[in-house]
């Protein structure tokens, strides 16, 4: 059985606030309004399920040297509609070998915080990431990959993307 659908994803509206900047590090905090759209896929519900919600995300990164970063993101998501809350922790390594590229490595992982209710299973999924980044007069692109690492009761992802990162 296939699900399909067309229209927009769910979108997502906020505010940050940097909380402190040292020489090397900044810490942050992010609120956010999720908005449903008709493409929404929530954790392991059907192509247009998923009502509104706001999420609530603390944020800190660090240098490492003249070329390198780490960066861990700890969120959590409440959802209207009967749906799970969630819980979220991304990490992110950097590193540029030249001026003009960017190496990323990427973790996002997502799961349930409470016992799901009648009817719903919980949830975790874990992907991995890697990205290579070449910058342009114009802006970036990035070329990579992901999989689900590990999962329950969640999609098992591969995929390849192409990404253009435009510099505002």
């Amino acid at each position: 059985m296939a699900d399909a659908a067309k229209g927009l994803a769910a979108s997502e509206a906020g505010a940050r606030l940097a909380l402190w900047q040292g020489d090397m590090a900044v810490a942050s905090l992010q609120m956010s309004a999720v908005f449903p759209g008709t493409g929404e896929n929530v954790a392991d519900r059907p192509l247009g399920d998923g009502g509104h919600g706001a999420e609530l995300r603390a944020l800190f990164g660090r240098g490492i040297g003249q070329h390198a970063f780490v960066e861990a993101q700890t969120a959590y998501r409440w959802r209207d509609d009967g749906f799970q809350d969630e819980g979220r922790l991304d990490l992110t390594a950097g590193w540029r070998p030249g001026p003009r590229f960017l190496v990323l490595l990427q973790s996002y992982s997502t799961w349930t915080v409470h016992d799901p209710p009648i009817g719903q299973r919980d949830i975790s999924q874990h992907k991995i990431q890697a990205s290579l980044g070449v910058s342009t007069r114009r802006g970036d692109v990035h070329i990579g990959g992901y999989v689900t690492a590990a999962g329950r009761n969640a999609v098992d992802e591969r995929a390849v993307f192409v990404a253009w990162w435009q510099r505002f």
